[in-house]
């Protein structure tokens, strides 16, 4: 399992504990644990939700601005974002070490005796574990994925999901929350007005994406874990 933009300093359970033992009170938990500083360089990314970093307004406003200028640089949203080197930018530095760890998680499950397992991720976690379940279906002999449970992912909506779903053997349940400011509004910022699962669900779904409107239940970013019961 894996969470959050910022969960650097995040000690034992980090939240996790009511949600996975809620669903899976018996079996083993592996939690991975990864930097994420980089992010701190980002203020309206805060772990508290984006009203708490810039203020609801602030945050529209960034992304209206952003909006306008699709196609060119994101506008003068934050100093950090308009790094001249794109390999350095926070975000981009931030969305490339969670894809990685997803490819290291992959390998090493790889490399177990077990049969299966079960990839939960919160953020840009849930993004890692895509990554690790996408990268463990190219691998033979490597144990399967039972079931992936997706939290706010910061990942695409628009994606073609044939591929991930294919190496899930139940399904892939996608928490999604229209009330989510982080992605609702700086999500699309950092990713050139993209829109994210984890505000909209996949689009389009397969027979084993199963997208879970929980706006009901989530209110901002940080509320998943607190709110929500996996399928």
């Amino acid at each position: 399992m894996r969470n959050g933009f910022l969960n650097e300093g995040s000690k034992g359970w980090g939240g996790w504990e009511n949600i996975i033992a809620g669903r899976y009170a018996d079996s083993p938990v592996y939690r991975v644990h990864w930097g994420s500083k980089e992010l701190k360089h980002l203020a309206f990314l805060g772990g508290g939700g984006a009203a708490r970093a810039l203020g609801m307004n602030a945050l529209k406003e960034a992304a209206l601005r952003a909006a306008r200028t699709a196609g060119r640089k994101l506008g003068p949203i934050a100093p950090t974002m308009l790094a001249a080197d794109v390999a350095k930018n926070p975000w981009t530095v931030a969305r490339n070490r969670a894809e990685k760890t997803g490819a290291i998680v992959a390998d090493l499950l790889a490399r177990t005796d077990a049969e299966s397992y079960v990839l939960v991720g919160h953020s840009l976690g849930a993004r890692a574990m895509m990554v690790a379940a996408q990268t463990l279906g190219t691998k033979p002999r490597a144990p399967t994925i039972q079931a992936a449970h997706f939290l706010g992912a910061a990942v695409g909506a628009k994606r073609d999901c044939h591929a991930l779903s294919a190496t899930v053997e139940d399904a892939i349940y996608n928490y999604h929350s229209n009330n989510d400011g982080v992605l609702k509004y700086a999500y699309p910022i950092v990713e050139a007005g993209k829109e994210a699962a984890g505000r909209v669900g996949f689009i389009p779904g397969t027979d084993k994406v199963q997208n879970i409107d929980v706006s009901t239940l989530v209110k901002e970013h940080s509320d998943y874990l607190k709110t929500v019961s996996l399928r």
